[in-house]
């Protein structure tokens, strides 16, 4: 590994940092009645296991169970003296924990006291506190230290100073900041930043108090204000008082889903503090890994590129693989439905309305791959049947959510002889979000590592790099969201899946023709994209889709047209197919086709905007 201060300042990799020691530890059954910073000498199995713990969820910086451990906060328990012993037990514990394979932050929390002129402590005393921990951690064999949830910026500095006349080790500096962005002392982020400026802390942050959402708040504003790395501890969410005992509902999908947010807004480091548990880390680990991985991912496409291209001359023309890569290949328009698969084993009404496309000479049908994380027949058996007894060309949607990387190449292999030639390649919704809580989720890979291997299999070729016979003849798409917040990071990953091999892509359901054309020319490189399109059938569908549907951009103007029409069912939907109309009518010049969504299974809906824009 790096040192530690060059790992810091590193911004393009992520760095994951562990959770709560104290709360871990009050899981365990330690009561707060004792000092958990003790424990390091009674019950180290006990921190050790934690340490461990967040270790193998993924965590690179551990940090030591001393948050607590000051001379104040130990002459509460009678351990004043034994401050040094505490200090080197727990980097030992952390250090044999971490085994060369994380980095150990020594930890330092508030001193428990008033700082001068509110309480009695001078800002000497203060800082002669934490100059005795700060020699001990030095001679016990730290990284750096990591100064925790402070409220009071002189506190703070006098921590910074210890540190800083000490040792030239790096110093992460954190606040606990409350939802309306200042300390409970008052302090805002910007003095909180020009503390750290002044005495050149290498990494600033916040840690406790508020949760992930107001984490990210902070992470905006700090980002305008600091250049510095920036780590981000939040809080599971808000305590509940529940059982005589505070708990910490925020789920670890939840925590996952916004450290990738935390990333993407300017966030280096991030972990967490009370009631963030190994599961949590885990998941941000896994959120994450994308973000570390997208560089390598590159470079691994680009040095496979050799490879691939000797065997260029075995891989099926695109022109002959499906009739979906015919028409692409000649530019024809590719109109697609998408149609949700049955959730039960009765699938009559499934089947009556791909019937109905095919009779009204859709030649497409879109099928999602366990949509928003709810159990559904699997897409793929579904392509099957109908690839076997009907007219009409499936696109399955197919994600890797669900599947290990043995999962997804059998899978693959097992559809591909059932007649599945079209494959949309997602990453999956987090499984936290549909009717199956317990779940867990796999992502061994992503939509680029899904898109890879599909290619890799379209050269004779496993995951391995190992030839397997003759090549699969997948066409293969990839999604496409020209609304995303941060579309830097959406193009960056666009540009990824092409390098991997995707042949077309699918957007989001669009609304604006504008935003849409505005993304495309920020695109240097492109296949063929064609264009989602969900037709509204209320104000309510339309107010859901802008506010609780991540990417996708519903402009102000269409709901003001669909509030007009509120109170009637059948004017709401003509409402909503006018505007799927336009928006089509706006973009067909410019792209490959329109996949138009049957809003809640209504395909006759789906069928009058295509009838509408194409007849």
């Amino acid at each position: 590994m790096k040192d530690f201060k060059s790992a810091l300042l590193d911004l393009k990799t992520p760095l994951i940092c562990d959770g709560s020691m104290a709360t871990s530890l009050y899981n365990k059954g330690f009561y707060v009645n004792r000092s958990f910073e003790e424990l390091c000498l009674v019950e180290n199995e006990a921190v050790e296991q934690i340490h461990q713990g967040f270790l193998s969820a993924g965590a690179i910086i551990l940090g030591t169970n001393t948050f607590s451990a000051t001379v104040p906060k130990l002459t509460q328990y009678g351990l004043q003296d034994k401050l040094k012993d505490i200090i080197f037990a727990a980097t030992s514990i952390c250090r044999n924990t971490s085994k060369s394979e994380a980095y150990v932050a020594g930890v330092m929390g508030p001193l428990g006291l008033v700082l001068e002129p509110l309480g009695p402590t001078s800002f000497e005393e203060a800082k002669e506190f934490y100059k005795k921990n700060v020699g001990f951690f030095i001679e016990a064999g730290v990284d750096g230290f990591r100064l925790e949830a402070f409220h009071d910026l002189k506190e703070l500095k006098a921590a910074i100073q210890a540190c800083k006349e000490l040792s030239r080790l790096p110093v992460m500096a954190h606040i606990a900041i409350q939802e309306n962005m200042k300390t409970s002392y008052g302090a805002t982020l910007n003095e909180f930043s020009k503390l750290c400026d002044t005495y050149d802390v290498d990494c600033i942050g916040i840690s406790g108090e508020v949760g992930p959402s107001g984490a990210l708040t902070a992470v905006k504003k700090l980002k305008q204000i600091s250049n510095k790395p920036l780590s981000i501890l939040p809080n599971a969410g808000l305590p509940r008082y529940i059982n005589d005992q505070y708990i910490y509902m925020c789920n670890p999908d939840y925590m996952g889903k916004y450290a990738k947010r935390l990333f993407q807004a300017g966030a280096h480091i991030v972990g967490g503090h009370s009631g963030v548990y190994e599961e949590h880390i885990k998941a941000v680990s896994n959120a994450l890994q994308k973000e570390v991985h997208l560089e390598d991912v590159a470079v691994e496409f680009i040095n496979n590129k050799e490879d691939l291209q000797q065997r260029e001359n075995i891989k099926i023309p695109f022109e002959q693989r499906s009739l979906l890569s015919e028409k692409l290949s000649r530019g024809e328009k590719v109109l697609s439905i998408e149609v949700l698969p049955p959730k039960g084993v009765d699938f009559t009404s499934f089947i009556e309305k791909i019937k109905i496309l095919q009779n009204n000479g859709i030649e497409f049908v879109n099928i999602p791959d366990g949509a928003r994380a709810v159990a559904r027949m699997s897409s793929l058996q579904l392509s099957s049947y109908i690839k076997s007894n009907f007219n009409i060309e499936p696109i399955p949607h197919f994600t890797s959510r669900d599947r290990n990387l043995i999962g997804i190449q059998s899978d693959l292999l097992g559809s591909y002889i059932n007649g599945v030639r079209n494959v949309l390649l997602v990453t999956g919704d987090p499984p936290k979000l549909g009717n199956c809580p317990g779940a867990t989720a796999v992502y061994d890979v992503d939509a680029i590592g899904l898109t890879h291997i599909v290619n890799q299999m379209n050269h004779g070729l496993d995951l391995g790099g190992s030839p397997f016979g003759d090549p699969t003849g997948f066409v293969t798409g990839v999604a496409l969201n020209p609304t995303a917040i941060n579309q830097d990071l959406e193009i960056k990953r666009y540009n990824y899946k092409l390098e991997a091999g995707a042949e077309f892509a699918i957007t989001q359901p669009i609304y604006c023709a504008d935003s849409y054309e505005k993304f495309m020319s920020q695109i240097t490189k492109s296949c063929p994209v064609i264009v989602g399109i969900w037709p509204l059938v209320s104000l309510r569908n339309a107010e859901f889709l802008k506010h609780e549907v991540p990417g996708v951009e519903v402009p102000d103007w269409v709901l003001d047209e669909m509030e007009k029409v509120a109170n009637d069912k059948e004017a709401s939907i003509l409402k909503g197919i006018e505007i799927a109309v336009s928006t089509m009518q706006k973009l067909k010049d410019n792209v490959a086709g329109f996949q138009v969504s049957a809003p809640f299974n209504k395909v006759d809906v789906a069928l009058k905007a295509i009838n509408s824009c194409f007849n």
